[in-house]
């Protein structure tokens, strides 16, 4: 390597006369600390900035994600609901829509094997069938699998027809 060096100086140095070897240092002491700061320090000062800026942002990001990632893991670890036969399905769903001011709204309600209820309202509420279905979701693990939902001429009344199950898959 010194070799290497000592052959480039003599190519290229020493065959400069002091004169233009004094401008030229003169020049390389001058134009140093502009390719310094241009090079070195500019763009690691806005990088900072922009560090300063993100940071909060990533640490608020990376704290819900654990949070998510807590929540996750205690689901995993919940019990499955207990799967409910029909005529069980029927008589909790008639039970919540009577608490839910709903059981006069219902005009047929038929049972389908194994495990699932086919109800259909001629004109309900849309807002308080979908607060019904959420209770239903939520304290009885009752989800609608199918729902078929048309517009009335009152406004936020609907007809509906659907299909609640309880539980998985079979």
């Amino acid at each position: 390597m010194k070799a290497n060096w000592l052959a480039y100086k003599k190519k290229y140095w020493d065959v400069r006369s002091v004169q233009e070897r004094n401008v030229l240092k003169i020049l390389a002491a001058a134009v140093t600390p502009f390719v310094v700061y241009f090079i070195l320090w500019q763009p690691a000062h806005t990088s900072v900035n922009k560090l300063r800026a993100s940071v909060p942002t990533l640490a608020k990001d990376a704290e819900r994600m654990k949070i998510q990632a807590d929540e996750v893991e205690r689901l995993r670890h919940r019990p499955k609901p207990a799967l409910m036969d029909a005529a069980a399905l029927k008589a909790a769903v008639e039970d919540s829509a009577l608490r839910n001011n709903l059981g006069e709204a219902i005009s047929a309600m038929t049972l389908q094997e194994p495990n699932a209820v086919r109800i259909t309202f001629v004109s309900v509420s849309f807002e308080h069938w979908l607060r019904w279905i959420r209770s239903l979701q939520q304290e009885q693990q009752i989800r609608a699998e199918s729902v078929s939902v048309a517009m009335l001429s009152q406004p936020g009344m609907v007809k509906i027809s659907a299909t609640l199950v309880n539980g998985g898959k079979q």
